[in-house]
């Protein structure tokens, strides 16, 4: 069983290299909408060398080194600053997402909001928590009381047309909706209990692989559009919420 006193410290370990303006200002263009700073880089290469000497026998998978990845091993599955364009902007929903896929499931994972001092983890059969208090999702049964949180993903612009078509959907079906930035700050966010329903589109391992464990123990439910959500599968739309009304989500977003 994995320590996670233990991976939440070395975690807030990498503060020194999130604050520091001079990381955030170094930014690199990778594609259309997606970019990298130097922060990014130097948290990804930090934990892979903190977690490599702690967790020898676990792989380790980084957005920032993208790899195929194989189903059948055990991995930490990082994203150094989920919500790079917010970070670079200086707004403060980001997150570092750290997940662990051990003998073929999403094991543990933990989601740290720096700028809020937030940890938010779980481990698979002990609950989740927000620094050191149990944590459940909403109650909610209706999809008019559901505040809906959405992320169209801006590296698909050119399916534009589905992304508003479901946003409108959710939008009409629900109390409202918002857009933050930050896949996995969100998805934290329904564990929490203060927003209910999440869709990410075209979402990656590292956007969802730490949060997936602490919907679960909080008492949601995560999925994905396609069939099942798998850790080796890339580009899948991810939805999440309570357990009330997530099959009132999925038949909303499957209507032809």
């Amino acid at each position: 069983m994995i320590d996670l006193v233990q991976i939440r410290s070395i975690l807030k370990e990498t503060d020194a290299i999130f604050f520091d303006q001079a990381l955030r200002a170094d930014v690199k263009k990778k594609g259309d909408a997606d970019f990298v700073t130097r922060a990014d880089c130097e948290i990804s290469e930090y934990l892979h060398k903190r977690l490599s000497q702690a967790f020898p026998t676990i792989g380790f998978i980084s957005e920032e080194g993208e790899t195929e990845i194989d189903a059948t091993k055990d991995y930490w599955i990082l994203d150094p600053v989920d919500g790079t364009t917010n970070f670079m902007h200086g707004i403060s929903c980001c997150a570092v997402s750290l997940g662990l896929y051990a003998d073929g499931d999403f094991a543990a994972g933990v989601i740290y909001l720096p700028y809020t001092d937030e940890m938010i983890w779980a481990q698979k059969g002990m609950g989740a928590y927000r620094n050191g208090e149990r944590i459940c999702c909403s109650s909610h049964g209706q999809l008019s009381d559901c505040l809906a949180l959405m992320e169209y993903n801006a590296y698909f612009k050119n399916d534009h047309p589905a992304a508003l078509e479901q946003a409108k959907r959710i939008f009409l079906a629900c109390q409202d909706i918002r857009t933050l930035g930050s896949a996995a700050a969100e998805l934290a966010y329904i564990a929490l209990g203060v927003a209910d329903v999440f869709l990410g589109r075209y979402l990656k391992p590292w956007d969802y692989a730490a949060a997936v464990c602490i919907i679960r123990e909080a008492g949601g439910v995560v999925g994905a559009l396609d069939g099942e959500l798998r850790v080796d599968r890339f580009n899948q739309h991810v939805i999440a919420s309570n357990a009330a009304v997530f099959d009132q989500v999925f038949a909303l977003l499957q209507e032809k």
